[in-house]
């Protein structure tokens, strides 16, 4: 790993601070708690209400695996090295996003064969 102890040591608090931001927002959305109930006629409300819900806390559910990931690949000292290819990610990458598992080639790589399988998908409609 070529992340001297300052880099690590800083990669480390913006992890730990954003898995207790996110832990505090999960705590909120329980999807127990998701069920809001405003009165007969309201149901295409309450659809939509609970959607929104349960989309925002999967979405906080994955970003809190992600941190947990990049928590791991720090402690393992390959939270630098790229999981596809094995090239050092740079730092400045790592700064911007300490989630990163890909070197910037390789996430483009994967990126544009999500978007032509989204288009595929929907040409296929």
């Amino acid at each position: 790993m070529s992340l001297n102890n300052e880099q690590q040591a800083a990669l480390k608090s913006k992890l730990d601070l954003m898995k207790q931001e996110i832990q505090t927002e999960l705590r909120q959305h329980n999807p127990d708690l998701l069920r809001h109930d405003s009165g007969e006629g309201d149901g295409a409300i309450n659809d939509v209400l609970n959607h929104d819900a349960m989309s925002k806390y999967l979405h906080q559910h994955a970003e809190w695996q992600s941190l947990q990931r990049a928590q791991a690949r720090l402690s393992e000292n390959i939270a630098d090295i790229c999981r596809e290819c094995g090239a050092t990610i740079p730092y400045a990458r790592l700064e911007a996003e300490p989630t990163a598992e890909r070197c910037i080639k390789c996430q483009s790589a994967l990126e544009a064969d999500d978007q032509r399988l989204r288009i595929h998908s929907h040409s296929s409609m």
